[in-house]
């Protein structure tokens, strides 16, 4: 598979800030590298659809404008000896598509590792959550009336061909979506036959219509969800108050309140400002960028290899502090309480010494985990800390 990368779908990154970013739709012919199959193709569709895995809402089908309600395109099945009752059918899927339905697949990045991988490339870049959908479409037919949607919108053809309309987005953007005319649109910005490997870029708000042509249609939406500054500025307040006592008061603000509760919540009202001023910025839109590229169908991660690879761990091995969060107690007998992501273990004290001594970008060696024991035994009680967080390999990505 090809490695893709963002300036696949975008470009000049300069050019695609400053221009079209939040501003206005971008069309790029041929910008996929590759076959756009390798992405995702009907064949894989084919599979996906055949496994007893895959239920609403992870599927949904359109036909003539209007939505097939569940029952008709899904099945009981029997798994392990429970009936799960909405797995989707796919003769009854088949059938509909024949007919001339749209069938849709929601956050297939929850599902399939490649498009979550793909995904990934959007929401690591602009921070903010990302979902993919594809929309099959048989040919000549419409999947949608003209509309806009509340989200940015990468549109990615993957195989046949789909006739796009689109307009500009209005001055003022609803938050909704809605739906258009297309008398009342007037004239598109852009009118295209995409074509495998062409991509568009939508900004929240914008107006469209697509419609397959000679063949089949399969497209793929990647869709960004804004986060506005009010959401911003609620992660930030989040954050500043989390753990601030003077906050933590719980006040009585019926009819019958004390005249000093005002006065109180004033006083509430410019600590809270003061905090807000002492915000650094630069560092504060780092975090909140990193919460951006974490959000639900982004994450990863390979704690089962990990895990596994530890059971050969050497006492030559470096090793570094992990990422879990650790707090220490107070020594007695000898050992120390170490909690890790909420969980209190008793360590052997000189451990807690080696790890409070370790800096975040220093290593050592799986043998001088436990200084003053044999190496073995060092070893050991590293590959356990490993296991839960506390350390990792230091050749670890």
């Amino acid at each position: 598979m090809v490695d893709y990368a963002f300036t696949d779908l975008v470009g000049d990154e300069n050019v695609f800030f400053a221009e079209y970013f939040n501003k206005k739709p971008m069309l790029r012919k041929k910008a996929v590298p590759g076959d756009p199959r390798d992405i995702l193709s009907l064949r894989k569709l084919d599979r996906l659809v055949n496994l007893e895995v895959v239920r609403p809402p992870y599927i949904k089908v359109n036909l003539k404008g209007t939505g097939v309600p569940e029952q008709g395109y899904t099945r009981n099945v029997v798994i392990q000896g429970q009936t799960v009752t909405d797995v989707v059918d796919p003769e009854k899927i088949y059938e509909l598509f024949r007919a001339g339905a749209t069938v849709t697949w929601c956050s297939l990045n929850q599902i399939v590792p490649e498009l979550r991988d793909f995904t990934r490339l959007i929401s690591d870049r602009m921070a903010v959550r990302t979902d993919s959908v594809a929309f099959l479409t048989p040919t000549g037919k419409k999947g949608y009336p003209p509309h806009h949607d509340p989200v940015d919108l990468f549109i990615v053809q993957l195989e046949g061909t789909k006739h796009w309309k689109l307009w500009n987005p209005p001055a003022e953007r609803l938050s909704d979506a809605a739906q258009y005319t297309l008398e009342g649109l007037g004239e598109p910005e852009i009118e295209v036959s995409l074509e495998p490997g062409d991509v568009l870029y939508l900004p929240y708000g914008t107006p469209h219509a697509a419609a397959a042509e000679g063949k089949a249609s399969l497209h793929l939406s990647i869709m960004m969800r804004p986060r506005m500054w009010k959401d911003l500025l609620q992660q930030t307040f989040e954050e500043l108050v989390a753990d601030a006592e003077e906050f933590n008061e719980y006040p009585y603000i019926g009819e019958l309140r004390d005249a000093t509760v005002e006065s109180v919540f004033k006083e509430k009202v410019r600590a809270l400002v003061a905090r807000l001023e002492s915000v650094e910025a630069a560092g504060e839109l780092d975090r909140l960028a990193e919460l951006g590229r974490h959000m639900d169908g982004s994450s990863r991660g390979s704690a089962f290899e990990a895990i596994a690879n530890l059971d050969g761990l050497g006492p030559d091995d470096l090793l570094r502090r992990g990422k879990a969060p650790l707090t220490f107690g107070q020594d007695e007998n000898g050992r120390t309480e170490l909690t890790v992501n909420g969980h209190k273990i008793a360590v052997p004290t000189p451990i807690v010494e080696t790890l409070a001594a370790l800096g975040p970008d220093a290593s050592i060696a799986a043998s001088d985990v436990f200084p003053g024991v044999e190496a073995l035994r060092s070893t050991k009680a590293a590959q356990g800390l490993t296991r839960l967080g506390v350390f990792e390999l230091a050749s670890a990505g």
